[in-house]
């Protein structure tokens, strides 16, 4: 007897766990303050310093509730606004930490029926990283940042979402230094969001 409850029991639990990814995102998902916790890895994908950098960024975010919101097909779209501290380990280059701030717009597209919403963000800042002498190396501790990402956030429960996403980031002194070597990285990053 007891085996038949067992299939019984698996043949109903994947589409009961299906049907929980596809709960529909919380309506006041993008009326909340949200807070973001992300970590990544980034690796150097231009020339504009021929130095190998390995960077892992840890970022906190502040999101806004929505300044606006539209429809999009049947989808619906939030515009938020979106305060980031970094603090970035380099654990492959000349230095060894950038410390920053940035600030963004966050585009969301929340896909009708589900509880996933696509995310976009492009901004920038500035920040102070432990500049050496070494040659390719970044020219100065005063740094500007300028980023974009994009990606994918799951909410599992109201108030809480994992998120996954790629991240490109651009460090530069703006010409301050000659040479101004500069770096361009690329990477994935993951995330957590909690809501207030």
């Amino acid at each position: 007897m007891k085996l038949p409850v067992l299939y019984i029991t698996l043949f109903l639990l994947p589409p009961a766990w299906a049907a929980e990814l596809v709960r529909p995102v919380p309506p006041d998902s993008a009326s909340a303050w949200s807070v973001d916790a992300e970590t990544g890895c980034l690796w150097r994908v231009s020339q504009n310093t021929l130095l190998d950098y390995l960077v892992l960024p840890q970022i906190i975010s502040l999101r806004t509730p929505a300044h606006f919101r539209f429809s999009l097909g049947s989808g619906q779209v939030a515009v938020r606004s979106c305060f980031s501290l970094l603090a970035e380990a380099i654990a492959t280059g000349p230095e060894t930490t950038y410390w920053g701030f940035s600030a963004s717009p966050s585009i969301e597209y929340g896909f009708p029926g589900c509880a996933t919403v696509l995310y976009a963000r492009v901004g920038g800042g500035f920040g102070s990283i432990d500049s050496t002498d070494v040659p390719g190396g970044q020219g100065q501790d005063f740094t500007l940042n300028w980023f974009s990402s994009v990606g994918l956030r799951h909410y599992c429960k109201p108030g809480f979402a994992l998120s996954l996403g790629i991240m490109f980031q651009h460090w530069s002194n703006g010409g301050a230094t000659d040479p101004n070597p500069g770096l361009d990285s690329l990477g994935p990053v993951l995330g957590t969001t909690w809501h207030f």
